[in-house]
């Protein structure tokens, strides 16, 4: 009867966390389409350009903390499934004390960037430290998901991001303020990974009495997951800061806009699979051999639909979005709107697999293989330029 009422519960959890994301996004859709053209309105198109590159660049920095996340988020899960608390607490506290390293890090790396980078205004480089912030926050929306329970961290964001957008239509962006533009866009989600850390803590205080330990277990496949997904993401942030560092503003702006209009379609994969997989993990070890065995195919499957349907929007849809709500001066070339378009389909499709498969096992061949295409890339590009 227990056992029943706990498997109840579980899925009461999942269907939970799966509503209120898809209803946590909606917010994000109006910060798509009215926020963050009154964001470019208000700064105008240098200055919000500026401002995506020191976004894209402190968003950059944080490439090792994906891995650690998804790597705390899996051991966790399943020390929740075996019910150990104490395996639980050493987990969470060996996951924060990575995550607060890396951190330290990455902001030694964005101020040593930002040295040889000639911002118009110094305030950007604390705009670069924004994106490190809530990427540090957010390890705790990563360890509540473990417990089935992502759907508090949606309550969370759909709070936060009602309360702060509301507050910027009805007041609007003084002109020129590019901390008060970056403090809108990344702010709602820093104090909802917040609010959901104390809340994790005022129901499971005992987390705070674990030790640091397994964290050689932890480096490794972090450094794995970073190969495969940071790699991908990150050669659309570092895209958008060379060409600010190039001296193209105007062209950091479009594309930084092109590329938030793509993190807007891949956030249903995210709403979706973040929570569906943490289920999983909780509840691998119970699968037979053929459950597994189908939830890979159908992540796959599922992944490459999706991809494909994005890419085909993004490449149609991108650059009709960003000159009618933005009126920016320059225009992205068609045959390099349809290859980026294609490689954000294809980011999708590869999220959606390895979410999984992290979130459940390490995926080798997957981290080395993604690797190696994203170097083919870089080298391309290099080539190509000279």
């Amino acid at each position: 009867m227990l056992k029943r009422f706990k498997v109840k519960a579980a899925h009461a959890g999942l269907i939970a966390s799966l509503g209120f994301n898809v209803i946590a996004k909606m917010p994000g859709i109006v910060s798509v389409f009215i926020i963050l053209p009154l964001v470019a309105k208000a700064l105008g198109t240098m200055a919000y350009g500026e401002l995506q590159s020191a976004l894209a660049l402190g968003t950059l920095c944080t490439l090792p903390f994906g891995g650690i996340k998804m790597v705390g988020r899996r051991l966790l899960a399943t020390s929740v499934g075996d019910d150990d608390r104490t395996r639980q607490a050493n987990i969470f506290l060996t996951t924060t004390v990575f995550m607060t390293l890396a951190t330290v890090g990455a902001i030694v790396v964005l101020l040593g960037a930002s040295v040889g980078h000639k911002w118009s205004n110094q305030v950007f480089i604390w705009i670069g430290l924004l994106p490190i912030l809530a990427g540090f926050l957010n390890t705790f929306d990563n360890l509540r998901a473990s417990y089935n329970e992502h759907y508090i961290t949606a309550l969370f964001q759909l709070i936060c991001q009602m309360v702060i957008y509301f507050a910027v239509y009805h007041f609007g962006i003084p002109s020129r303020d590019v901390m008060l533009a970056g403090l809108s866009l990344q702010l709602p989600f820093a104090l909802a990974s917040l609010f959901t850390l104390i809340a994790l803590l005022g129901v499971r205080p005992y987390l705070l009495k674990g030790r640091v330990v397994e964290l050689q277990r932890m480096v490794l496949p972090a450094l794995g997951v970073v190969m495969a997904d940071g790699a991908l993401s990150a050669l659309l942030n570092l895209s958008v800061y060379w060409l600010d560092a190039m001296g193209d503003a105007k062209m950091a702006a479009w594309l930084g806009t092109f590329v938030r209009l793509f993190q807007s379609f891949m956030s249903p994969v995210l709403l979706i699979l973040f929570p569906l997989t943490s289920y999983i993990a909780i509840h691998w070890k119970k699968f037979s051999p053929e459950r597994q065995n189908f939830m890979h195919k159908l992540f796959v499957i599922a992944g490459f639909g999706y991809g494909a349907a994005v890419g085909l929007l993004m490449a149609l849809g991108g650059p009709l979005y960003i000159n009618h709500m933005f009126k920016l001066e320059v225009h992205g070339d068609k045959s390099d709107v349809i290859a980026l378009s294609l490689f954000m389909g294809a980011i999708i499709t590869q999220k959606a697999y390895t979410m999984v498969v992290d979130s459940v096992a390490e995926a080798r061949f997957i981290y080395y293989g993604t690797l190696m295409i994203t170097l083919f890339g870089v080298g391309a590009s290099g080539v190509s330029m000279q």
